[in-house]
């Protein structure tokens, strides 16, 4: 296996003297499954430095490089252990980049890309002729706050794809999209400030969550804090 050829957690982290790079490099020539290795986890590596620091409400953490290179260590050690296979190493890099980019932005991440504060009169999480096998929908109304949450889970390799339509929220609210499992354990799947437009016409938002999709038991809407505006049954 490569973890018995190559210090490719080493090479990738660049922690290499010239001559252990120049070893590994040589190694890589002539080992394909190591190539395809490297070049998932440098992937990984990339995809996660990419994360702008402009995104994050408090700035990223001091301990950001040491969770990269953590990250990238604990992929090599369960890519090993599952076996040969480019599939199943990038399925494993895909769901460590979840779980490291989660902790990076430690719960507080403005989903840019992934919330729209468009009216959920628009399309809703519902279910499709095109939906993933498995695929739950869910809606409730929390009487207390007012705040109304539709949901779709879809299950992923070891993971939960997470779609939301979510009205009632009040505006600047640092809010968190959390999946909860069926033994309590919590998994943050999205974060975002609540602007103006979306706490008059309601926000949706995709997020993913590393929690087994049959250990899904809920899904809630909460601030930073800890107070809680909508759950869900799913």
């Amino acid at each position: 296996m490569a973890t018995e050829h190559a210090d490719i957690d080493g090479y990738v982290d660049g922690e290499l003297d010239t001559a252990g790079a120049e070893q590994v490099e040589q190694h890589l020539a002539g080992c394909e499954s190591c190539r395809e290795e490297v070049d998932a986890l440098l992937e990984l590596q990339s995809f996660l430095q990419e994360v702008p620091a402009e995104a994050l409400l408090d700035g990223p953490p001091d301990d950001a490089d040491l969770l990269l290179q953590r990250t990238l260590r604990q992929v090599r050690k369960e890519s090993a252990a599952a076996g040969p296979g480019r599939g199943r190493v990038a399925a494993i890099a895909s769901i460590a980049a979840v779980a490291a980019v989660a902790a990076v932005v430690g719960g507080v991440l403005i989903g840019r890309n992934s919330v729209d504060d468009q009216p959920v009169a628009g399309p809703e999480p519902t279910p499709s002729a095109s939906a993933v096998p498995g695929t739950r929908f869910a809606s409730s109304v929390d009487p207390r706050t007012g705040a109304r949450l539709t949901v779709r889970v879809e299950p992923a390799a070891g993971f939960v794809r997470v779609n939301v339509a979510v009205t009632g929220l009040p505006a600047n609210e640092p809010c968190r999209l959390v999946v909860v499992g069926k033994d309590g354990h919590r998994e943050t799947a999205g974060s975002w400030l609540v602007s103006e437009k979306g706490a008059a016409n309601g926000t949706t938002l995709d997020g993913t969550a590393l929690i087994d999709p049959d250990d899904v038991a809920a899904v809630l809407i909460e601030n930073t804090s800890g107070q809680q505006f909508v759950k869900t049954a799913v």
